[in-house]
């Protein structure tokens, strides 16, 4: 993610950044999908995603030269996102809302990033099924769409996922849910995402 902004935030140029960068967004999504099947409480999950959106759309705006509330940052697409999981997990038509949502308010990968979410949950339960939507969505938005090739190779993802939902990657740990993390530990991946937006916007 960080190389991807540098290549669109400093180096545009360097279109190799942004090839390279094209492999956080499905990573993230599923790093969600484990999120949401592993959360104790949605809920708070969910919230979580959302304050952080909201403080992350003022450094957002401000390096991408939007205005305030034209397109919004990643955090809303996977606050989003939880919610489409939850409701579609459960079969609830609730789970349509998010989807019309993430168009409606323009967040960040739109439509397109609430879809990714869904194939890498099918992958998830079914490989072959997964990887073959997950190809055809980026045939579907993207080929059409040649100026915004670089976004196929997101697909490139796909074998890190496998490595570590079925690989050496995959690494079993039990969790005591009576430990208490440090406030640090909880939300340093969470403030890393506004803070280097930051960042990025005082360099330029």
């Amino acid at each position: 993610m960080t190389i991807d902004h540098i290549g669109i935030i400093l180096y545009e140029e360097y279109i190799i950044l942004r090839i390279i960068g094209r492999l956080s967004f499905p990573i993230f999504c599923y790093l969600l999908v484990l999120g949401v099947e592993s959360t104790r409480n949605w809920k708070n999950y969910f919230t979580r995603l959302f304050i952080f959106a909201l403080i992350s759309q003022i450094p957002y705006f401000l390096v991408f030269g939007f205005n305030p509330f034209e397109q919004l940052n990643i955090f809303f697409t996977l606050s989003f996102g939880v919610l489409f999981l939850y409701f579609y997990n459960k079969n609830i038509l609730l789970a349509l809302l998010p989807v019309v949502a993430s168009v409606i308010l323009n967040v960040d990968y739109s439509l397109y990033g609430i879809a990714m979410m869904g194939c890498i949950f099918v992958l998830k339960k079914d490989v072959k099924k997964g990887v073959v939507a997950l190809i055809l969505l980026n045939i579907l938005f993207y080929i059409p769409n040649i100026a915004q090739y670089t976004q196929m190779f997101s697909l490139f993802a796909i074998p890190i996922i496998l490595l570590h939902q079925n690989g050496p990657l995959k690494i079993e740990r039990m969790v005591n849910w009576t430990t208490v993390y440090s406030s640090l530990r909880k939300y340093a991946f969470y403030a890393y995402y506004p803070l280097h937006l930051a960042l990025f916007f005082l360099i330029k």
